[in-house]
């Protein structure tokens, strides 16, 4: 072992042959950085005479720990500490390299928490040296010495820091070589293509690359990119022209990623995602391309895409015909009323709806299958016939049919569309040995005269397609006179509901009487409507608004309480009047009519034949064996039935035949011109006769004169009513009119 005082050429000539063996053994070169650090502390301690050598690094929290320790006698026992106790020992000796401490200052240190200093040892001298620079600390090379007095020559010092150099070239060095280890499985592990090109051909690749291009390396390496490429690329660019456009601005510093149409080496092409960068190697700049095949994803894409198309299609088209549908077309009216706002003039369309006639009886005597084939060769004859017209056809349907014509391609009137429409119609249709001839009720609605959106214009059309076919004609141009869905009307409707809770309603009274003795029988309640602003409205105005409406059972309701109020009090006053009120075929239809009107019956204790109930013949079209069930268990509560405007409806006979009926009140229009008209004459007379054989009692409406009531008198008429008796008056009136009859 060298003496620590030995400063003879002999003891510095050692550390250099030490120093020149530790470099020539291969320390940065030879096994595992782990031995190389064993053999260095080993070396060194003995060399320099030190109980104890160690070897401190950084770890990546910037921790030191003690990676290795070689000690001659004294105990070994590794500690770990960190850097901030000894901020500024750690940079002083980064600054100075080496940092040798002796006496009390080891003592000083040894004060320092998990040091690896240990005094009780005998360590009175210790070496430190910087492994790295100051801007790369890597860690310490540290020396303990048990003698006192130890004096650190400076070629001793030269030696510790040779030696600390040479261990953080090794340290680089391992680290280099694991990073080369780690990008070298990247690379050949990675999934994805990865590419080297230099000077625009590929200088090397991976594994991966091969099998995504089909090839072998030597098929690959020395090619362009563009080998790999078909001749144009989806966008019709060139591939050779792209790529080096791509390869240029990577070069120029933009790092490129975009979609690229590559072929395998057998031809075949496949798409893929690439992403490109450049590097520096060997000297040279090289791009880099990572490759990634995204043919399913594209596929996957393209299936999608095609689904939604799909999804979209259907969406908007009807699947027996093929035609647009109902959404197409408003979303096609909503355009062109886009390009109408934009022009000037405006541009101007016409929508036509048309409902099949007795297409019913198509499917009910051939069976839907076949009329489904009829509505397929329909819509082909009106998807031909409309081509010089211009028009679009959609349906709606059912047998419900739109067409769609502008005035930039017909240019003569529009009312002369539905006879063309028609015209197209009557080509007749085989369907098997069967052929058909079909016709269409037509409603017509224009732009911008009756509505400034597609379901304004369709509802208009609507409207005026089923007033066509009320009226048997083939079609019909929208009028606000036929609409009882105007806002008008519809505000009133939301109002009358209104009218009933607040009691703004109010019944008119009319009485009838014995022709031959004029006595009074009874009485017709007839609703009225005192509005708030518009004053009095007649009930033709609201009826039929509260008909279409849930409003008729309300309306019902209150009429029925008001009547059975009056009798009530007319009773008090010494009269036993019947009252007859008009029950519509909404009335009819609900089940629980009968019941109600009993309850109300006994709520108000009034006998029932004093509340008469009025019906009409057309009312009992809609639902006729439950207005019959309801009529019947009317009539057995006692409440006698009436046929009000009897002549006007539909198969009388029978229904005189079915019905508990005990009153026929003839319609106005015969008895009030029976005297100018000779078939009204016979009708009424004809009336009265069939009543008579019936055993029913007959009231005549609409007597407006005293030769009429003669007339009527002398046909044997039982009872009249008309304004030649007495106009239709508020309750107080007609109480007033009543005292003094």
């Amino acid at each position: 072992m060298v003496s620590f005082i030995n400063n003879s050429s002999d003891y510095r000539e050692k550390l250099g042959e030490v120093y020149t063996d530790l470099a020539q053994m291969g320390l940065t070169h030879q096994g595992t950085l782990h031995a190389a650090l064993n053999r260095t502390t080993e070396i060194c301690a003995r060399a320099l005479d030190a109980y104890r050598a160690s070897i401190w690094l950084c770890d990546d929290r910037g921790d030191l720990f003690c990676h290795t320790l070689y000690s001659s006698s004294l105990p070994s026992k590794p500690s770990q500490y960190s850097l901030p106790p000894l901020t500024d020992y750690w940079s002083e000796l980064a600054k100075f390299r080496v940092i040798t401490t002796a006496g009390a200052g080891i003592e000083a240190i040894s004060n320092a928490p998990a040091i690896g200093v240990d005094c009780a040892a005998g360590i009175h001298s210790l070496i430190d040296a910087a492994i790295g620079t100051k801007q790369e600390f890597r860690g310490i090379l540290r020396l303990e010495i048990a003698e006192e007095n130890r004096v650190w020559a400076e070629f001793e010092r030269r030696f510790l820091t040779a030696v600390a150099d040479l261990l953080a070239q090794q340290i680089t060095l391992n680290q280099l070589k694991n990073n080369e280890a780690k990008y070298k499985a990247l690379f050949e592990g990675a999934s994805d293509a990865i590419f080297v090109m230099q000077n625009g051909l590929f200088s090397e690749c991976n594994p991966a690359a091969l099998t995504m291009f089909g090839a072998t390396r030597p098929q690959m390496i020395g090619q362009p990119p563009e080998a790999f490429s078909p001749p144009l690329q989806p966008d019709g660019e060139c591939s050779s022209t792209k790529a080096q456009r791509m390869i240029n601005a990577c070069l120029a510093g933009k790092p490129q990623i975009f979609e690229w149409r590559h072929q395998r080496y057998d031809g075949v092409p496949f798409e893929a995602e690439v992403n490109l960068n450049w590097m520096h190697l060997d000297g040279n700049i090289a791009v880099v391309a990572i490759v990634r095949d995204i043919s399913k994803r594209k596929q996957a894409e393209q299936n999608l895409l095609a689904t939604q198309r799909q999804l979209e299609y259907r969406a908007g088209h009807d699947s027996l015909t093929g035609l647009p549908n109902r959404d197409y077309l408003h979303n096609y009216i909503g355009k062109l009323i886009k390009i109408a706002d934009s022009q000037s003039p405006t541009l101007h369309f016409a929508l036509l709806l048309f409902d099949l006639n007795r297409f019913k009886e198509v499917n009910d005597t051939l069976g839907h299958a076949t009329g489904d084939r009829v509505l397929q060769q329909i819509a082909e004859l009106l998807q031909t016939g409309l081509k010089p017209f211009g028009g679009r056809l959609f349906r709606l349907g059912g047998d419900e049919f739109v067409v769609v014509v502008t005035d930039h391609h017909y240019h003569e009137p529009f009312a002369l569309l539905p006879g063309h429409l028609n015209q197209i119609l009557r080509t007749p249709i085989r369907i098997d040995e069967i052929k058909l001839e079909m016709s269409a009720s037509i409603g017509v609605a224009l732009y911008p005269e009756h509505g400034n959106n597609s379901h304004e214009l369709l509802r208009c059309a609507d409207v005026a397609m089923y007033h066509a076919k009320a009226n048997e004609g083939a079609s019909s141009l929208y009028d606000l006179c036929n609409d009882l869905h105007s806002k008008r009307r519809l505000a009133m409707i939301v109002e009358l509901g209104t009218a009933i809770r607040e009691d703004q309603l109010l019944l008119h009274f009319q009485p009838r009487i014995d022709i031959n003795s004029g006595k009074v029988t009874g009485c017709e309640a007839l609703v009225r409507w005192q509005h708030p602003s518009l004053g009095l409205i007649p009930p033709g105005e609201f009826l039929p608004l509260a008909e279409m409406s849930d409003l008729i059972h309300p309306l019902g309701a209150w009429v029925v309480k008001q009547a059975l109020k009056h009798i009530k009090a007319w009773q008090a006053m010494g009269f036993n009047l019947p009252v007859a009120i008009n029950l519509s075929a909404r009335n009819l239809s609900d089940i629980a009519l009968a019941d109600q009107i009993a309850t109300l019956l006994k709520e108000y204790t009034i006998l029932p034949h004093l509340l008469e109930i009025e019906i009409t013949e057309s009312a009992l079209i809609h639902h006729p064996q439950r207005a019959i069930d309801n009529l019947t268990r009317l009539a057995k509560l006692g409440t006698p039935l009436a046929i009000d405007d009897f002549g006007t409806g539909y198969s009388s006979l029978s229904y005189l035949k079915k019905l508990p009926i005990s009153t026929l009140k003839i319609d106005r229009s015969f008895v009030s011109d029976m005297l100018a008209d000779d078939s009204d004459a016979v009708i009424v007379e004809a009336v009265i006769t069939l009543a008579h054989n019936f055993s029913l009692t007959v009231v005549a409406e609409g007597v407006e004169t005293q030769p009429t009531m003669v007339a009527l008198q002398l046909l044997k008429c039982d009872e009249a009513q008309g304004f030649h008796i007495a106009r239709p008056m508020p309750a107080a009136e007609f109480t007033e009119w009543l005292q003094n009859h």
